[in-house]
């Protein structure tokens, strides 16, 4: 049975069918609003520089901004930024400006991704235009340093990201594995553990102790716990056969997400295997549905499933 304290969140991937990218992102601000009036957890977006005259965006960040500013009281996020192609004050001084304006709401995500199309690393006024993990590492601990040590900033260097002694953005750890949780931990970073990328079809990861692990670390180093989730991405269909002939499909084709097919009736079933094998208390769905009516129904089912589910458990 789902602990009665698990909260669900949404990730958005901007996957749509309109042809249209502005219409695409019109469904952004419409999902994103009904999982506000809903109760979600967060709504997350991703950044992802793809090659399509119809995709919606590439960076979140102004997206985010309106997003938040037509919710109330889902925390809106960054699932996440590609840190090692930006400068880290810029980063650092935007999401803490947002945060501060709404109210403590924002969440933002240090990826160490890369633009899909190598021709655009060109344009990132990078001294090398080659990804490395040593530009990742060195702008968060960047970031991290901004944020986390406003005063000795100011003191050492007067630089100020206003407000002066504002409240710091969550910060969150996305990663499928955790090569870099020292780095981690030691920058006080909660951690979102992706089931959707590094494997071949959709299976628990070996490593099931790792989010454990994780949290007994950062409460040793840093004295409190962070917060952990697990990502997911679902694919929804109407009866066990289409659900049947779903995993089929995904067990034997090697996808750039890992989909969990799922139905009203089996929905419940793998979110509580999920949280039973990782115990977390916060899962972060991506609906792969493209059509905006089917995913705001998708939602209200989610919704639903999951509020019928609490009340058993009273």
């Amino acid at each position: 049975m789902i602990n009665d304290i698990l909260k669900i969140g949404i990730l958005e991937f901007a996957a749509s069918n309109k042809q249209n990218s502005m219409h695409a992102i019109e469904d952004i601000f419409t999902y994103a609003c009904r999982a506000d009036e809903l109760n979600f957890s967060r709504f997350w977006l991703t950044e992802h520089h793809r090659a399509s005259a119809v995709h919606p965006y590439n960076n979140p960040e102004i997206l985010m901004t309106l997003i938040a500013g037509m919710t109330e009281n889902i925390r809106i996020g960054s699932a996440g930024s590609l840190i090692g192609y930006y400068s880290p004050y810029s980063l650092a001084q935007n999401y803490k400006l947002l945060n501060n304006i709404y109210n403590n709401r924002i969440d933002f995500g240090l990826s160490k991704g890369r633009p899909e199309n190598a021709h655009q690393h060109n344009f990132f006024n990078l001294n090398n235009s080659t990804f490395e993990n040593t530009m990742y590492e060195k702008n968060l601990q960047a970031i991290c340093e901004l944020l986390h040590e406003e005063e000795k900033k100011y003191n050492e260097s007067k630089i100020v990201l206003p407000p002066f002694k504002g409240i710091a953005p969550s910060l969150w750890y996305l990663s499928n594995s955790y090569r870099k949780k020292d780095l981690a931990i030691k920058n006080k970073l909660n951690i979102c553990r992706s089931l959707m990328h590094g494997l071949d079809v959709f299976e628990y990861d070996e490593d099931l102790k790792g989010l454990q692990e994780y949290k007994e670390e950062y409460y040793q180093t840093n004295g409190q716990l962070p917060e952990v989730a697990i990502a997911i991405a679902v694919t929804f269909s109407k009866t066990k056969e289409q659900v049947e002939q779903e995993e089929k499909k995904y067990k034997n084709k090697r996808e750039g997400l890992k989909i969990i097919p799922v139905n009203e009736y089996t929905f419940l079933e793998k979110l509580e295997k999920i949280q039973k094998a990782y115990g977390v208390n916060e899962v972060i769905i991506c609906d792969t549905e493209k059509d905006i009516e089917a995913k705001l129904e998708n939602l209200e089912l989610i919704k639903e499933l999951t509020t019928q589910q609490v009340l058993k458990t009273f």
